[in-house]
């Protein structure tokens, strides 16, 4: 009796471990890579599709190795070919530059498989090639926070989201930096084969899966902040140290070179740029604190520097908004 349930706990893991399904029946995704394609767009996603049973093949032009943006090695299955058949596309961000978005035979390869695939989806700055091929366009999209002015610069036609991980267009849908690709990988699972498989994936993986909330980068409370202008002459941004928070609250530390010039230098500097954005000064005479009504919210922000040698200096900015 122990050895049969030895062996059954045996098969049982290597069910556990199967790869992606090989069944030519499977819903078929397949994922294009590219140079310098953001490992994490692609792999989490992969994973989500694998548990749920789908069939996932890796493409790329040329289906040569590729280097991943944090230097991962990925071998694509195959190469750009008009005789395969997809029922989704998935097309990763990372490395977009002009050279990738100019290229023709990657434009038409995505024009050509969204015709008889069901779905297309894009992941982070992957927006931007999906947007090239005009299959954007009078739709709604989003991409990773730090890109949106870029993206809407670049692509008026298209409906910019700032506020949600996932546009749903039906068949064309986009999802905001990074990780939000496992949660628009798991929305296409739910429009597959429903959310209740979806949420049995999310749970498997061990993933929180909030369709429609969770963490959305585009929500945070530095979305309130000024874009801030160049330095001053003799002052340069040596590093931006730490940047995080939530909807109610955000940190942010850097390091400046300031020369042979003087703290006061860069604060003054920095109360020209708040001020010149409409924040008001608050709190007492010469503290670097000031406040800010945006719709119905009041915020407060206040900066603290510090000298860490003759010419460098840290500040540290806490934003707040007030009950």
């Amino acid at each position: 009796m122990k050895k049969i349930l030895a062996i059954w706990l045996l098969c049982l893991s290597c069910l556990q471990a199967k790869a992606h399904s090989n069944d030519e029946n499977a819903f078929h995704v397949g994922v294009m890579l590219f140079e310098g394609a953001q490992a994490i767009d692609f792999v989490g996603p992969i994973e989500v599709f694998g548990q749920a049973g789908f069939r996932i093949t890796t493409v790329s032009k040329d289906g040569r190795e590729i280097n991943t943006a944090m230097g991962l090695k990925v071998v694509p299955d195959r190469a750009f070919s008009k005789d395969l058949q997809l029922d989704a596309l998935l097309i990763p961000g990372g490395n977009v530059n002009g050279h990738l978005l100019k290229d023709v035979a990657i434009k038409n390869w995505i024009l050509e498989q969204s015709e008889a695939a069901q779905y297309v989806m894009s992941v982070c700055n992957g927006a931007f090639i999906l947007a090239n091929t005009g299959l954007l366009d009078g739709l709604n999209a989003t991409t990773i926070e730090k890109a949106f002015a870029s993206f809407e610069r670049q692509y008026p036609q298209v409906n910019l989201i700032r506020d949600r991980k996932l546009t749903d267009n039906g068949k064309v849908l986009t999802t905001a930096g990074l990780s939000s690709g496992i949660d628009g990988a798991l929305s296409l699972v739910a429009k597959v084969k429903g959310e209740r498989v979806a949420h049995s994936v999310a749970a498997k993986i061990e993933y929180q899966w909030m369709p429609g909330g969770g963490y959305i980068r585009g929500k945070m409370a530095d979305q309130v902040l000024p874009d801030f202008g160049d330095l001053p002459s003799g002052i340069s941004l040596l590093s931006r140290t730490f940047h995080y928070g939530d909807e109610r609250v955000w940190y942010q530390g850097y390091r400046f070179d300031i020369g042979v010039l003087e703290i006061v230098d860069l604060s003054a500097w920095l109360a020209q740029q708040m001020a010149a954005a409409g924040w008001k000064l608050a709190g007492d005479r010469g503290a670097l604190t000031w406040s800010f009504e945006h719709g119905d919210a009041h915020w407060l922000l206040h900066a603290s520097m510090k000298p860490t040698s003759d010419a460098e200096v840290v500040a540290h900015l806490t934003l707040t908004r007030q009950l």
